[in-house]
């Protein structure tokens, strides 16, 4: 079991403590050191509270927020792929259709240059203690 600091905002860790949140999208970038296609079950990640959104840097107003193991983790090679196959939930009901999840997902930082390199990942989670 390894364990991961990662960065998150207080909406989404608000849904994930509510039990809304099972699944954490996010795909491999530059400005953390986390790389999602290593994660395997079992794992730990330590989420820490940022500022925002939008992104306005990384800068940690809540550190060890919440630890969460990792059940499974499922790529897909767009963001299209994984909204088909996970279903919208996984957006906490912010979209209506595909086309506007597919839209958000991409205006995310360096998502759209970052998915057709590494793929977008599926991080089904769930709280520990």
């Amino acid at each position: 079991m390894k364990r991961y600091p990662l960065e998150i905002y207080q909406a989404p860790l608000d849904s994930i403590l509510s039990g809304k949140k099972k699944v954490e999208i996010r795909t491999n970038n530059s400005y953390e050191a986390i790389r999602y296609d290593q994660l395997c079950p079992g794992d730990r990640i330590d989420f820490q509270v940022i500022a925002g959104p939008p992104f306005v840097g990384l800068d940690v107003i809540v550190p060890n927020a919440l630890s969460v193991e990792v059940i499974d983790v499922r790529h897909y090679p767009d963001a299209n792929s994984l909204l088909v196959a996970e279903g919208m939930q996984v957006l906490s009901n912010l979209c209506e259709s595909l086309q506007e999840g597919v839209e958000l997902l991409q205006s995310f930082h360096e998502y759209t240059e970052m998915i057709p390199i590494h793929g977008i990942f599926a991080i089904e989670i769930r709280p520990v203690s």
